[in-house]
């Protein structure tokens, strides 16, 4: 346990920062996220198989695709929970461990909260776990405000947003971007950003239009400083909505949905009751349509955005 009698260790105040909720709503929280998880994953191995090196294997990875969908579909209950979560934990780990280092960091962070919810326990069975429950819920909230948080330190460690070089970069190479961001850029700015090839010698990744330089900037120092808000209960509820809306305006560029899906759900665990139960359904019918979208534009040769 990680709570003890009398003071609280050094661990259960560090956790007791991202907030502390009852724990009937601990616990209804903690479903909503595990069947969150579980979506994700199956969702993501599927589109997947599209892409190096899943296409190499597509037999291999589709049957762990189908696999993970079972778990996805046990883990709903309560009552299969824990071997749902066990087994998707050591089918994406045996994923990830295959693919390595063709991987996406949040694969790492999904590792780690399945392994947060199996430590939990399985439900109805555990009994006077409560703490547990609300020590688990704490803990995925801090990894969360803290993924934020080193997302804007690597930003501003790298150096590429300062002059929006990075958005520049992605603007005259990803035509999701040009067309999400070229609203901001002159047009003949923007004629020689498309112009470029991603190619030794091109260039330069630059832009002199101040309003894609502020977005750039604010991206960063929005991402460092948001996480102290998320953990501050007097501005915890307007820190995750500005959160949420930052995700949703870089994936309007990046579309790394199953990347927002798990840090948009994960944001609103911070929300006083579990407003992550009515969100797992709409992102698992958002990712259908994800998934035949992408089946229809890989038919027709046009490609699609992971």
């Amino acid at each position: 346990m990680l709570f003890a009698m009398g003071e609280p260790r050094v661990v259960d105040r560090l956790l007791a920062i991202a907030g502390t909720d009852a724990p009937d709503v601990a616990e209804s929280k903690l479903r909503s996220f595990r069947r969150l998880i579980l979506l994700v994953l199956a969702c993501e191995s599927w589109h997947a198989l599209g892409y190096i090196p899943y296409s190499s294997r597509a037999g291999l990875y589709g049957g762990a695709a189908a696999a993970l969908t079972i778990c996805a579909l046990l883990g709903w209950r309560d009552r299969f929970a824990w071997p749902a979560l066990a087994a998707a934990g050591l089918l994406e780990l045996s994923i990830v461990v295959s693919v390595v280092p063709e991987n996406a960091n949040h694969q790492f962070l999904s590792l780690v909260f399945l392994a947060l919810l199996l430590l939990v326990g399985r439900p109805g069975e555990r009994g006077g776990s409560d703490s547990l429950d609300v020590a688990c819920l704490q803990a995925v909230r801090l990894i969360i405000a803290l993924g934020i948080g080193w997302a804007g330190i690597m930003k501003l460690r790298y150096g590429y947003f300062f002059g929006a070089e990075f958005l520049s970069f992605r603007i005259a190479t990803d035509p999701e971007f040009a067309w999400v961001f070229g609203a901001f850029v002159p047009d003949a700015e923007m004629a020689r950003l498309v112009g470029l090839e991603n190619r030794v010698g091109e260039g330069p990744f630059r832009v002199q239009a101040p309003i894609l330089i502020a977005i750039s900037n604010a991206t960063w120092l929005a991402e460092i400083l948001l996480p102290f808000g998320l953990l501050w209960s007097r501005t915890r509820g307007a820190a995750m909505m500005a959160s949420i809306g930052l995700f949703v305006a870089i994936q309007l560029g990046a579309r790394e949905v199953f990347f927002a899906g798990l840090m948009v759900g994960g944001l609103l665990l911070y929300s006083r009751r579990d407003r992550l139960a009515a969100f797992v359904p709409a992102l698992g019918l958002f990712y259908v349509f994800w998934l035949l979208r992408s089946e229809w534009t890989g038919w027709l040769g046009l490609g699609a955005n992971s």
